[in-house]
Formats: C-alpha cells, sequence, structure tokens
C-alpha cells in the first residue's frame, strides 16, 4: 500500500518574528536617516542665518534701459552677535547708484524698514532722479522720512529699535551721501583712502559737546557721566580704572540710556524728553571722485577692527561681484564681534585712464 502523506508543519511564530524584526529594523533606518538629514538641514539653516540674503539687484525703473555704469557687491553676515539687526540696499540705473547700509540697535526693525524704503522704487525716485551734485538734499530729505516712519511704528508697536544709515548716490563722476550715527563712507582712489563721514558717537568730541550742551550726559559709565568735577580731577590723576572702575579703552556713552550714539533714526524711548541729546538730525556731503577707484560703505562691524586704508586694501583687486563679502569676511577673521555688513561700489575708469593702455601699446 502507498505510504501516508505527512502534513507540513505549522509555520508556528518564527517567520512572524522574523518579519516583525525586519520590519522593526527597517523602520529605525528610516528614522535615522531622517533624523541626519533633519539635523543637516538645521545645521544648514543656522550657517546660513549668519549671512544677509543675497544681495537684490534692484532697478532703477522708468524707461531707460541704459546699463549700469557702476559693478556693485553688498554682503551682510551675522557675525557673532545672537541675532542679524543690519540691512542694504543697492540699485543702479545707467549712471547713477543708490547705496545705503543701515545698522540696527536694541533690534532689526528700523534697520530693515529703512532698507525696504529704500529698496521701494518710488521712495528712492528723488534719489535716482537727482542731478549730479544736487543729491545731497534728497538723501537728507530721505533720512527724515525714515526717522518719522520709525517714530510711527513705534508709537503703534512699542518699537525700542534704533539704528544708523548710510546713504549715497553715486553720478557720474559726483559722490553725494547722508548719514546718521557711526556707519562710514569711505573714497578708494591711487592716492588713498579717504573717510567722507565723522562719527555721530559719544567717543566724538564735538558730539560729546553737543550732547552735554543739549543737558546730556557722557562717560564710559554712569558713575563717569555723572562724575563730580573733583572726582574727573582725580580721575586725570589716578586713572579712570581707580576713579570710575571703568576701563580706559571702553567706548563713552551717552547718559541717560547708556548708547554709544549721538545720532540715531528711531530709539524713540531715548527722544521723549525735551531736551533730548539723541538726535536724528543728518549731515551729508558732496564731493568729485574722478579718479577714484571704489566707494565703500561699511557698519561698524567693519570699522571696529580696520581702519579706511585696511579696508581699501581689501576691496583694491577683488572681483567686484565679492569685494564686499571679502570684506566682511576679513573684518571677522581679524576679531569683529559685532553684526558685519558692506557694499562696495566700482568706479569705472576715467578716460584719461582708459586711454592710457591704449597708448602704451602705440
Amino acid at each position: 500500500p502507498a505510504a501516508p502523506v505527512e502534513a507540513p508543519p505549522p509555520a508556528g511564530w518564527f517567520p512572524w518574528l522574523l518579519a516583525f524584526a525586519a520590519g522593526t529594523v527597517a523602520g529605525l533606518v528610516v528614522v535615522a536617516a531622517a533624523g541626519l538629514l533633519f539635523k543637516r538641514a538645521k545645521k544648514e539653516r543656522a550657517e546660513s542665518s549668519r549671512e544677509a540674503p543675497p544681495q537684490r539687484k534692484l532697478r532703477g525703473g522708468g524707461s531707460s534701459e541704459e546699463p549700469p555704469a557702476h559693478r556693485t557687491s553688498a554682503f551682510g553676515m551675522q557675525g557673532k552677535r545672537a541675532a542679524m539687526e543690519d540691512a542694504h540696499v543697492v540699485a543702479s540705473q545707467g549712471p547713477v547708484t543708490v547705496a545705503g547700509v543701515f545698522d540696527g540697535c536694541g533690534g532689526a526693525r528700523a534697520a530693515k524698514l529703512c532698507g525696504a524704503r529704500l529698496a521701494s522704487e518710488k521712495l528712492r525716485r528723488a534719489l535716482l532722479d537727482a542731478r549730479a551734485g544736487d543729491a545731497a538734499p534728497a538723501i537728507a530729505a530721505f533720512l527724515a522720512s525714515c526717522e518719522t516712519a520709525v517714530d510711527a511704528e513705534a508709537r503703534r508697536a512699542g518699537w525700542v529699535d534704533a539704528t544708523t544709515a548710510v546713504v549715497a548716490v553715486v553720478n557720474g563722476d559726483t559722490l553725494s551721501v547722508g548719514w546718521v550715527g557711526d556707519s562710514r563712507c569711505v573714497v578708494v582712489s591711487d592716492a588713498g583712502a579717504r573717510v567722507l563721514t565723522r562719527d555721530h558717537n559719544a567717543s566724538n568730541p564735538a558730539e560729546a559737546q553737543r550732547v552735554c550742551a543739549a543737558g546730556g550726559l557722557v562717560g564710559r559709565n554712569e558713575k563717569e557721566a555723572k562724575a563730580s568735577k573733583a572726582t574727573k580731577l582725580a580721575a586725570k590723576v589716578l586713572s579712570p580704572n581707580i576713579a570710575y572702575r571703568t576701563h580706559p579703552k571702553n567706548p563713552m556713552r551717552v547718559y541717560p540710556g547708556g548708547i554709544t550714539l549721538t545720532r540715531a533714526l528711531g530709539g524713540r524711548p531715548l527722544k521723549m524728553k525735551s531736551s533730548c541729546p539723541v538726535v536724528a538730525d543728518a549731515e551729508t556731503a558732496t564731493v568729485p571722485v574722478a579718479g577714484a577707484t571704489h566707494v565703500i560703505l561699511a557698519c561698524d562691524g567693519v570699522w571696529d577692527v580696520l581702519d579706511a586704508a585696511g579696508a581699501a586694501a581689501v576691496v583694491v583687486g577683488a572681483r567686484p561681484d565679492d569685494a564686499a563679502e571679502k570684506l566682511a569676511r576679513h573684518a571677522f577673521e581679524k576679531g569683529s564681534t559685532d553684526n558685519i555688513t558692506a557694499v562696495v561700489v566700482e568706479l569705472p575708469p576715467t578716460p584719461a585712464a582708459r586711454s592710457e593702455p591704449e597708448a602704451e601699446a602705440e
């Protein structure tokens, strides 16, 4: 007789256990991979947040299709600060370039608002349309309008933010600049580097005198600011370390408030008193730039570690598209602890300079 057919053994729990283990391992691999991707993306976002967004190439508007005469670069980085509070703008049309740097204090909102106003084609139209040599009044009017706008937001939303401002208009062979605060404008030529602005801060003797005449006080700390004549005399004999418990190299500050700036846009809490020593009055200058090679606008994150000649040495010879970035990164490497923002405008050579190579070739 035929042998009886035996039934297959029951599957039992072992295959199910293998399937469960395989699924668990696969899930863990997916979760681990997702975690690594998330950490990498977070790191990239953190690194990118330390730099300002790429410069916006703004058109001047109007019907003119004339290409811009200036090659420009702009760059901002958070640096070692906890947040980025600077803003910058560059706009070119034909022979005219408008540029601005705004260094926020106590927050980024005032600087960003002023930068947005300069980026607005409607608001910068007066700067682009000003005749060569006549842009200074338009810059002063623009900065005054920024003060009004920031103050309105401060009243509405309780802002305490303030900002410096340096705005330049390059029109042909003429440069006009207006500024409030300690951001600077430097003109570079073969003869050297020239600072066109003067710092509006308490370390500037002329500004310190103006503050005191307006009823404010100036000192490295509040103790020095409120010191009697006898204590000030003792400090000259001894040292600020002993008399005021402050280092001689510490910056001068305005009291009440304790800020280094003597002029700024915004900062409403400092301006609420009738005899406020901190004002928003802009200064302007207009100079010829024939023969110059570059115009540099930068916040004190650059000037804390570099003088005009040092900044000029960095941008001269740099590629026009990354001169500002090179300057900012150099300031960071030199030890700047602030936000760092710079704009560099490369000026075209004069007709005489352009003809020199041709003459040599002949």
